[in-house]
């Protein structure tokens, strides 16, 4: 039976799930939130090796930006993934959102059963809520224009970019929303917003007062750039690299916000 639960790193939501576990009556340990910040009382792991030998390890969404590190934003010290892999218990079973393939293979090596919550259909939908909220909070915040009646782009129609343009359109922008397929651009249209292919979102990318990316590709390119208003704003919620060319971007004088922090960070 699973008793011990220990949660590596992540940001404050790790927190809450270490407190809503506790609640619920496991032994809960975290590791990774060294820094000043309010633990509400959770207990730090006495090591790294405690951390790596509860029942269930529950590692972060991202599990890494970088997959070399740990992805550990309320730590000053660094856990690297080989680290990880090497000091796990295999008889610890291991969550986290978007393991890398070769995390996976790591851990299948060593015997560790391990799960990507973010494969999960209804987590990754309702978690695209927030992810959209947030980066409307950044538009409104960063820009002295109202979002009724502006013009916003929202490149990629996966699960973020579709709760984002139902909510820019209940806003009163005048949404706009670049999609690959066929079927999407026809949903797109019938929702009442505006369906662009990557062409046409290229050839009218200077018209928009703010343009949200949400694909993990390099699509923002400089030449494209070069065509964007500068007083336009740039919100990319794609994973690294990211959809932006940000040193053209920032010599062009676009305003580019990566929101890494957001609740999912690439195209879902």
């Amino acid at each position: 039976m699973f008793r011990t639960v220990s949660v590596i790193g992540g940001d404050l939501r790790q927190l809450t799930l270490a407190g809503l576990l506790a609640a619920d009556g496991y032994d809960v340990i975290i590791y990774g939130f060294d820094r000043d910040i309010k633990t509400d009382g959770l207990d730090p792991a006495q090591n790294l090796t405690a951390a790596l030998n509860a029942d269930i390890v529950i590692l972060p969404v991202p599990v890494s930006f970088d997959n070399r590190r740990l992805n550990m934003p309320f730590s000053d010290e660094t856990l690297t993934i080989e680290e990880f892999t090497a000091g796990i218990n295999p008889l610890s079973v291991v969550f986290g959102g978007r393991i890398s393939p070769a995390l996976s293979e790591a851990l299948e090596a060593r015997g560790v059963m391990h799960r990507d919550y973010m494969k999960r259909d209804e987590l990754a939908i309702r978690n695209a809520v927030p992810t959209a909220e947030g980066a409307i909070e950044i538009a409104i915040s960063e820009t002295p224009i109202t979002l009724h009646g502006s013009k916003c782009l929202v490149m990629g129609y996966g699960k973020v970019g579709k709760v984002l343009a139902k909510s820019l359109d209940g806003m009163g922008a005048n949404t706009y929303i670049e999609a690959r397929k066929f079927a999407d651009l026809a949903l797109i249209e019938s929702h009442g917003c505006i369906p662009l292919t990557m062409n046409e979102a290229k050839t009218r990318i200077g018209e928009f007062d703010v343009i949200f990316n949400t694909i993990p590709a390099l699509v923002l390119t400089r030449n494209i750039l070069k065509k964007v208003d500068p007083h336009t704003l740039i919100i990319d919620l794609a994973s690294k690299p990211g959809g932006v060319d940000f040193s053209a971007a920032a010599e062009l004088g676009i305003k580019v916000i990566w929101a890494l922090s957001l609740p999912i960070n690439g195209w879902s």
